[in-house]
């Protein structure tokens, strides 16, 4: 006996020809119902199409990987009940090829497969934790730099309350928790994460 899905499930399963946004709370169904609504896409619809070419995008890495694991379940479960349809076997091969990523790794196949045409160096790579702190670092050490060989009024008014709270280091470490702080609370609002 098949599943029972609820109206807005089945909606979101069937729904075809425009863009949807599928949001619920965490255990509801939602990875199981993207699953069926991609079988359906490879076996119902006519013409069915291929996995690999679709896109499934989420959140996490553990998300994706249960994402294309449920979904190479869905078609091998399938072709236990169709073993001559030669369309779920393709599928079957290319489930390996399919697109289930983050929205981070998708993003960053974009920019490496149209580098040329943002005029990026080809030989890029993400930055980890650790090389973003000392970017930051160093970035602030030239601002300040500039800022007192610039004379700047500004910088003077805030470096003479910095030195006021003790040392320079003490005003360096104040100034950075206040830039951090202040990252946070612009990350918040635009809804990213910080780093």
């Amino acid at each position: 006996m098949g599943v029972s899905w609820t109206k807005e499930q089945a909606q979101v399963i069937h729904l075809r020809n425009r863009n949807i946004l599928v949001s619920a709370a965490a255990g509801s169904g939602k990875t199981a119902v993207l699953v069926e609504r991609i079988i359906t896409r490879l076996t119902v619809d006519e013409p069915p199409i291929d996995v690999d070419q679709m896109l499934v995008v989420t959140f996490t890495e553990a998300a994706a990987a249960e994402m294309k694991e449920r979904i190479r379940d869905a078609i091998e479960k399938k072709l236990e009940e169709q073993p001559e349809n030669v369309h779920l076997q393709r599928q079957a091969t290319l489930i390996h090829n399919a697109q289930v990523t983050t929205i981070h790794s998708f993003c960053l196949s974009v920019i490496r497969d149209y580098f040329h045409m943002i005029d990026l160096d080809p030989g890029f790579r993400i930055a980890d934790e650790g090389e973003l702190k000392l970017l930051r670092q160093d970035v602030l050490e030239e601002v300040l730099e500039n800022c007192y060989t610039a004379g700047e009024q500004s910088f003077w008014i805030a470096s003479k309350a910095l030195q006021q709270e003790g040392t320079t280091r003490r005003s360096r470490r104040l100034f950075c928790s206040c830039m951090n702080f202040l990252e946070a609370i612009r990350s918040r609002k635009s809804g990213s994460v910080s780093v």
